[in-house]
């Protein structure tokens, strides 16, 4: 135990109290004398003592409440980081700093360090040091005021302390104050200085690709060590362990516990992840706030679809939550409070509707009166409980011990909150949840798991304990040694005057040399690496590491990956590609229509796998609501004004007899009109200043289409809007054409409207994207003599079809391009659309979609296209020499 620490041994030897900077050395600590223990052949023995700094002052702060303390309240961290907050915002008057509530951690941070040390600066202060004086002065002012004192202000609780008869050590606080350090020093503890020395060697250096080929080859490296000696504990050292918490953990988790998951066993807690994350992360919390968010005001559509999914509220059925949530995409409902929700859920009118309503009618009843309170943020805690209980919340099903660590903590944060009492003064629901959220963000949170054998730490001080191999990542030239950071807020001549070291580069310097020197004591192998790049920056490694050969700067070595993601590369290795026919689906009933009419064929012919998937088995894309008109609702609305715009003129003649400013007028009106209409089945209506520019948008296209069809021959409007069933194949469809014109000799013509981006239409593909007009073209017959799709964009209009004669319709041939010949239209539409139509009613679902179709597909992964794709390659790679040989 502590083989490279004896002070530490030798006080928990004699039953003495040790202090730490922070909880996860304490407990690494206790780990290590329990092993120590173990390893000498104890079954029991005394407890150690062994308390981050804030524990510590926590106790003696106890014993002192009956003397120096007597009548002093101290301040907890929430109600002292709000008055800090409080302190900055008032200290920030008329003084031009932007956003000063987020100055209050550096300033209470500033704080402890003019304490610690009895820093003082007479003169001209620095206008950042006369903020930190008056935020000081009105901190003073507040604890006089409240009988308190700061939580961590250690002045007053060790006044009156007598000298320990127990040794006390406190170990691993690298700058600690003057001040302080005199003071724990007259009252007989020891405080350890650390390792002193220069950067010495490690065992290994190692130059990586990047950051993920850095923590995977770490990872590889701690399943080597364990491989070799199961009671091995390895430290991993990530300095900016915040910023790529995800990537550890995947590089983690699936080097040290993804051949176990690949061969069904249960895998061990291997590693674990010092510091914790934010506690609002977490699913189980980010839901409970989601839930209270939804009580006190309108929620973004995605953090509400991710409520009605999860399983920690008990409000309605799962079922009836996932139809709710459908018919909120189909609403394009961007955000909705509790109210419109439970006007939505009745107003669908399902059989799941009604209890759904009910349900959400019941926590309404509460909240609707709190929404419209004003209470101090220590009254909103029971009613924000009260709310939560109302939901269900955390739901029905047993909890993890995971998540219930959650609650709890969560629980303890409610708890706290509720001590604030006025803090903060009279405040809304919104503003008490925003400080919630604040606090819940605020407070990072680790749920406690089984010894794990590997560490990763952001930590760069004194680890303390021995480990069987240390590595340390990051060391790059920009990270290594830090870079100076001097507090803002204390001038920077009485931070060196203080050996501040974190305040210049020297003094940075020699923190990294003793990290350095501290690591090489505690470690039986040291590894250090650094990542070759950033992005697009290349690094290079930090001049402290002493590189070999090949590795030193300037050196034009590629550096390859260590390997593939060990977990994939296992799943892979136990994997069985199968190569299957296939297998069609069912007939097509004979008396059933095809199911959307036209688009069945479209998709047919863009891949028969797609349209089998979205038309048989309902497997269509979820609508993601989106801020404005979304698509449909804009092609419903352009297509309703068209056909208002057309009753009224009626064909050509009235057409041209009309000006231009007539026109627009008409377009404008069928255009407001046709808004209206669609938008009337909207939860929430589209605001005025979208509207305005939705109808000026769209009668601007709609007077432009009109003013160029002023070119056309006579025509009159035969059709709008009309739905005919037919047959293609014999199967039946039903039809819906925008419009049809009559010509002279009684020649017809068919329109189609569109709103998205013009396609190529041509007689000679066998994959056509104008699969609607060919229809058209089949079911009208003679005597048609033009089909076109008309496609409206802001970037102009554009005409795509065929016709008998260029005056039909004069837009279709430009210089770029000219109409397929008419001749050839009608046995190239028989051709391909019955033949669509016979393969679809077949029940042809192959995977063969044409090019570019699966760009904006979301099949994928149903599909299974890419493996397919490989499975094909693997073959033609395992059978070759047969188109050689011939």
């Amino acid at each position: 135990m502590f083989t490279n620490n004896t002070k530490i041994s030798e006080v928990l030897k004699r039953g003495g109290t040790v202090v730490v900077p922070s909880r996860q050395r304490a407990t690494a600590i206790r780990l290590a004398h329990v092993q120590g223990q173990l390893s000498a052949g104890l079954s029991h023995w005394p407890s150690c003592d062994v308390l981050p700094w804030s524990a510590w002052l926590d106790r003696t702060a106890a014993l002192a409440r009956h003397g120096a303390l007597r009548g002093l309240r101290r301040l907890g961290a929430v109600e002292e980081w709000l008055a800090w907050r409080a302190a900055a915002i008032e200290a920030s008057e008329n003084t031009g700093v932007l956003m000063p509530a987020t100055l209050a951690d550096a300033l209470r941070e500033a704080s402890s360090r003019v304490r610690d040390g009895s820093l003082r600066w007479p003169g001209t202060m620095s206008s950042e040091s006369a903020l930190f004086e008056r935020a000081s002065a009105i901190m003073a002012r507040h604890y006089r005021e409240q009988g308190a004192v700061s939580g961590d202000d250690w002045l007053p609780v060790l006044r009156d302390l007598s000298v320990t008869a127990t040794p006390l050590l406190f170990a691993g606080f690298d700058e600690m104050g003057a001040t302080l350090r005199q003071r724990l020093q007259d009252l007989g503890a020891i405080v350890d200085p650390g390792v002193d020395g220069t950067a010495i060697n490690a065992d290994e250096v190692v130059s990586a690709a990047d950051r993920l080929d850095e923590l995977r080859r770490a990872a590889h490296w701690s399943r080597t060590l364990l491989e070799r000696d199961g009671s091995a504990r390895v430290l991993i050292i990530v300095p900016q362990l915040a910023q790529c918490r995800a990537i550890v953990m995947q590089s983690f988790d699936h080097e040290l516990n993804g051949s176990e998951a690949c061969e069904g066993s249960a895998p061990g807690t291997r590693f674990g992840i010092e510091g914790g994350v934010p506690l609002s992360d977490y699913p189980l919390v980010s839901a409970g706030l989601g839930l209270l968010a939804l009580g006190s005001g309108a929620v973004e559509f995605a953090e509400l679809a991710t409520l009605l999914r999860c399983d920690f509220l008990r409000c309605g059925t799962r079922a009836a939550r996932a139809a709710l949530e459908l018919v909120l995409r189909d609403q394009n409902v961007v955000a909705s409070n509790l109210v419109q929700l439970q006007a939505v859920a009745r107003a669908a009118g399902a059989a799941w509707s009604e209890p759904m309503a009910a349900a959400l009618e019941t926590v309404l009843a509460t909240v609707r009166h709190a929404a419209l309170r004003y209470e101090e943020a220590g009254a909103w805690a029971p009613l924000f409980a009260a709310q939560l209980e109302l939901w269900g919340w955390p739901g029905a099903q047993a909890l993890g011990s995971g998540e219930q660590q959650q609650r709890e903590r969560f629980e303890v944060l409610l708890g706290e909150f509720a001590t604030l009492g006025s803090a903060g003064g009279p405040m809304s629901a919104t503003a008490a949840l925003k400080l919630l959220r604040t606090l819940a963000a605020r407070t990072a949170f680790e749920a406690a798991t089984d010894d794990a054998a590997v560490t990763v730490s952001a930590a760069l001080g004194d680890p303390l304990v021995h480990y069987d191999g240390i590595w340390v990542t990051g060391l790059n030239a920009e990270q290594w040694p830090a870079p100076a950071r001097a507090d803002p807020f204390i001038p920077i001549h009485v931070q060196r005057a203080a050996h501040m070291r974190t305040a210049s580069a020297a003094g940075q310097l020699e923190n990294a040399q003793r990290a350095m020197a501290a690591w090489r004591q505690r470690a039986q192998t040291l590894v250090y690496s650094w990542p070759g790049s950033d992005d697009d920056v290349n690094l290079q490694a930090s001049s402290l590491l002493r590189l070999p050969i090949g590795l030193e700067p300037g050196s034009r070595k590629e550096l390859p990956r260590l390997h593939q993601d060990p977990l994939i590369a296992a799943l892979r290795a136990s994997a069985r590609l199968e190569l299957r026919p296939p297998e069609p689906g069912l007939v097509w009933p004979a008396d059933r229509t095809l199911p959307r009419g036209t688009q069945a064929l479209e998709l047919q012919a863009a891949c028969p796998f797609r349209a089998a998937a979205e038309l048989r088995l309902e497997a269509a894309p979820l609508r993601e609501p989106l801020p404005g008109l979304d698509l449909r609702e804009r092609g419903r609305a352009l297509h309703r004004a068209l056909e208002l715009v057309w009753r009224q003129l009626g064909g050509s003649l009235a057409l041209r007899a009309s000006g231009g400013s007539a026109l627009l007028e008409l377009a404008r009106q069928a255009s407001g009109q046709a808004l209206g209409e669609v938008l009337a089945r909207r939860v929430t209506p589209l605001s005025p200043l979208l509207l305005s520019n939705e109808q000026a948008r769209s009668s601007g296209l709609i007077a432009a289409l009109l003013e160029a069809e002023k070119a056309r021959a006579e025509f009159t409007i035969d059709e709008l809007e009309v739905s005919r069933a037919h047959q293609l194949a014999g199967v039946p469809i039903r039809v819906r054409m925008d419009r049809v014109d009559r010509l002279s000799e009684d020649r017809l013509t068919v329109i189609d409207y569109k709103s998205g981006a013009p396609k190529k239409f041509a007689t000679d593909e066998q994959r056509p994207e104008q699969v609607q007009l060919l229809v058209y073209t089949l079911l009208i017959g003679a005597p048609l003599a033009g089909i076109a799709g008309v496609h409206l964009r802001s970037a102009g209009i554009h005409w795509r079809g065929a016709a008998a004669d260029a005056a039909i319709f004069p837009g279709l041939s430009t210089r770029r391009r000219s109409a397929p010949p008419w001749s050839e239209l009608l046995p190239y539409a028989r051709r391909i659309v019955e033949a669509l139509a016979r393969d679809f009613a077949a029940g042809v679902a192959a995977v063969a979609p044409a090019p570019k179709a699966c760009e904006r597909c979301h099949l994928a992964g149903l599909c299974r296209i890419e493996s397919e794709r490989l499975a094909l390659e693997e073959t033609a790679v395992e059978l070759p020499g047969v188109d050689d040989e011939c």
